[in-house]
């Protein structure tokens, strides 16, 4: 193209004709300049309208993620509020059963049904709030789409806070529990506490357990503080998940309102 009109330019010096009025080779040069001008214009705002667009489906993409997230947050503040429930109903009864309940200090012990120590030493809830929708953007790579920095860190961190509820989850199954349960397997009558979930069996012939009397062995008492101890940091890392996905709920509810 450049050797093209420097052929032009050599001949009208050459011949004079640059200047030349009406001069037809001044006309077309004229013409092709504003030819190239318009299609170099033409080409910006293609590209222009090109990136326009691409940002808009981007945005409309990420808007779908935040909403799937919003609703997966949702599910899992349910099962996280759930999750804490039941471990606080589990530090009830071990404290129940444990006698060192210090609101009733000055009373006398109860008691302890079937029921409430077989909750107390057979409960153990190892699940965790689900992020699904998290996951599968990991796995898909579409995690850049969401612009906002503060979301992205706050994800690092709830991810962070359930590594830390998951390990701590696996240490009370796999190395406490198994010592708690041969307590049900040589300390005690079972078949008692097997009567909740199956009404039919008799119970007349079957000695009964002295939970009391049970608790003031040193190493059973000591297991069952061990679980009691457990359990609480359960509930704080519980709790600290619980928070994160609070947090990150207000974050992108802020977000999908601010579009």
């Amino acid at each position: 193209m450049l050797r093209f009109f420097g052929k032009i330019r050599k001949r009208l010096l050459t011949k004079n004709l640059w200047n030349a009025p009406g001069s037809p080779v001044a006309k077309y040069l004229l013409y092709a300049l504003g030819e190239i001008v318009l299609v170099v214009i033409g080409i910006l705002i293609a590209l222009q309208i090109n990136t326009w667009n691409e940002n808009r489906k981007n945005r409309i993409e990420e808007r779908t993620i935040l909403q799937s997230l919003a609703e997966n947050l949702s599910v899992a503040k349910r099962q996280s509020e759930r999750f804490i429930a039941e471990e606080d109903t589990l530090k009830s009864r071990l404290i129940r059963i444990l006698g060192i309940d210090a609101k009733s200090s000055h009373s006398p012990i109860p008691p302890i049904p079937d029921s409430i120590f077989k909750s107390a030493v057979w409960d153990l809830q190892s699940d965790q709030p689900t992020f699904n929708a998290y996951a599968n953007l990991k796995n898909t790579n579409k995690l850049s789409l969401i612009k906002n920095k503060q979301l992205n860190e706050r994800f690092t961190d709830l991810e962070f806070h359930q590594n830390k509820l998951n390990d701590i989850l696996e240490d009370r199954l796999s190395v406490h529990q198994i010592r708690i349960d041969d307590i049900l397997e040589n300390d005690i009558n079972f078949i008692p506490l097997v009567k909740a979930n199956i009404r039919e069996i008799d119970l007349s012939n079957e000695p009964s357990n002295n939970y009391r009397l049970l608790v003031e062995n040193t190493r059973i008492r000591n297991l069952l503080g061990m679980k009691l101890a457990f359990t609480q940091d359960v509930l704080n890392l519980r709790a600290n998940l619980d928070e994160e996905i609070e947090k990150l709920s207000t974050l992108i509810a802020a977000e999908l309102q601010g579009d």
